[in-house]
């Protein structure tokens, strides 16, 4: 019985002593990698569609980047195009990026929001762009300004320090954006 309880003894000291592989480490979240995915904000007809390298979960937001290109669909058609280094969705489906450029099909405007160590673009569903500085370029319409704050139709635009150019009676040239119209 000594001996059993010895043996047992053994066993339990050697299972508890002996070395175990390292185990991995445990990374927060989800990684997808080569994605393509839609948002769908609250607004009805309103859809996102995005292309990026990678998307990873972190902490109840997804970071989404590398090669990153998205396009704003509204009842079905393409309204804009937005090119990032990467955006992070926020509860509410609102986007954040350190910089972007952006596109809109109606007018042909061409916006840079914001630049790299400027601060951050903020695209808020039911509102539209916030940045801390546009440059916009359209067939009629060249120039910048800081604190930008405006719709996604460029309707209501409120800005800081505005620099902008209106060309009389001609254009500054053909719609650069694909699929824009005047």
């Amino acid at each position: 019985m000594v001996r059993l309880l010895l043996l047992l003894l053994a066993l339990g000291l050697a299972f508890v002593l002996w070395p175990r592989p390292a185990e991995a480490p445990k990374e927060a979240g989800v990684r997808l990698y080569g994605v393509a995915f839609h948002l769908f904000p609250e607004e009805e007809g309103v859809e996102w569609r995005f292309r990026a390298e990678e998307m990873v979960e972190e902490e109840g937001r997804f970071r989404v980047r590398g090669g990153l290109s998205g396009g704003r669909y509204v009842e079905g058609r393409l309204d804009l195009r937005l090119f990032a280094p990467e955006v992070v969705v926020e509860p509410g489906d609102n986007l954040r990026a350190p910089y972007a450029r952006v596109e809109i099909l109606k007018g042909c405007y061409r916006l840079e929001l914001s630049r790299p160590g400027l601060g951050d673009v903020l695209i808020r569903q039911k509102e539209g762009f916030l940045a801390p500085w546009v440059r916009i370029e359209a067939p009629n319409l060249r120039g910048e300004a800081e604190r930008f704050r405006s719709d996604f139709a460029l309707e209501r635009i409120e800005a800081e320090n505005p620099r902008f150019e209106f060309p009389a009676g001609g254009s500054f040239g053909p719609c650069q954006v694909e699929g824009g119209s005047g």
